[in-house]
Order: C-alpha cells, then structure tokens, then sequence
C-alpha cells in the first residue's frame, strides 16, 4: 500500500472512531485532526470537508459488509447462501458494533453530493438481499423487498440484546436467525422442538 493510501486509511479510522463514539455532528475536523495527529490544514489534503469524511466512512463500511455479506452468499442453494449472507452480516455487526453504528445513525446527515456514493451503495446492498430472498421464493417476488427490510431490522438490532454466553457465537446466532426468519416463532418444527 502506498504512503498516501495508508494515511488515508489511517485518517478514516479516526474519522470512523469519532463519528461511532460521538456522532457525526458533534465531531469537528479539528477533532479529527487532533485523532490523526496531524495539523487541521493537512487534514484537507485527505478530507476536503466533514461531509466527505462520512461518505468515505459509510463507504467503507459497506465494502467491509459485501466482503463478508455477498462473499459466502454467492455460491450454492439460495438458502445456504441466505444463511451466508446473514452470518457475514452479523459477523461485521457484532465485532464492529461502533462502525456499524455510523451507518445506522450519522448516514442521514450525509447531504448533496456527498451522500450519492454512500446512498447508491446501501441501495445495492439492501438489493442484494431482496434479490437473494426474490430467488429464495419467486412467486413471493413482490414481498421481497419488504422482507428484506423486516430481516435488516431483526439483525440490526441484535447488539442491542445478544451476549455470547447466552446467546452462542456469531454461527449459532445466525443459524437461529436464519431459521426463525424462514420457519417463523411459530412455526410447526419450532414448536415440537420446544415441546420435545
């Protein structure tokens, strides 16, 4: 990686760790300048303003979520591939819950055209998984949408009340997810489970 490459990552880590810890609109540049140890007029060689210091952010933050969203989910029956897409989810989610944090909160701050990057890449990403759920079932095609929506919200909040020791590692969790997802609370198959 390149000098300025690596700075930049690094510039964009104390951005991210900012905006997760503080929120977007109480971080100044100066506040990232001082994170970066560096002086707030070489920040603009990196940021040219805060705004596009959360579009780099959020950007980033959805490559690390296709990486390891759409990467398991590519290959095999669209129910392993399901179960892959929501594994990856979760896995970036619950180890990186303050990142994950800037899309769920700062991203509306995002204004003009330093939201459009950022915008166009959480539109790609919801797609994927409307796409993964419309091949899932196809006569369902036109719930997809509305299913993915309902699926994103279960897994978003889950750092909010999943803990290891209760709750098993990021595969188990998932594995639960999925099928209570697919199957329903109260489906057949959970509720002889639950009475055996």
């Amino acid at each position: 990686m390149q000098a300025y490459d690596q700075r930049f990552q690094e510039v964009l880590d104390c951005a991210e760790s900012l905006f997760a810890r503080q929120g977007f609109h109480a971080t100044s540049m100066r506040d990232i300048a001082r994170a970066a140890c560096m002086s707030v007029a070489g920040l603009y060689y990196y940021l040219p303003s805060k705004q596009a210091a959360l579009s780099f952010v959020c950007e980033r933050i959805f490559d690390r979520l296709e990486s390891g969203s759409a990467a398991g989910a590519a290959v095999g029956a669209p129910r392993d591939r399901l179960a892959a897409f929501v594994r990856g989810h979760l896995g970036y989610l619950l180890t990186n819950n303050l990142s994950y944090r800037v899309l769920l909160h700062d991203m509306q701050a995002l204004e003009g055209e330093s939201s459009q990057g950022a915008r166009a890449r959480r539109r790609r990403y919801f797609h994927s998984l409307v796409d993964l759920l419309a091949e899932l079932e196809p006569r369902e095609r036109h719930r997809s949408r509305m299913a993915a929506g309902a699926l994103f919200g279960m897994l978003n909040w889950a750092p909010t009340w999943y803990r290891q020791d209760r709750d098993g590692d990021v595969e188990a969790l998932a594995a639960r997810l999925t099928e209570l997802f697919l199957s329903g609370f109260y489906s057949d198959a959970l509720l002889a489970r639950a009475t055996a």
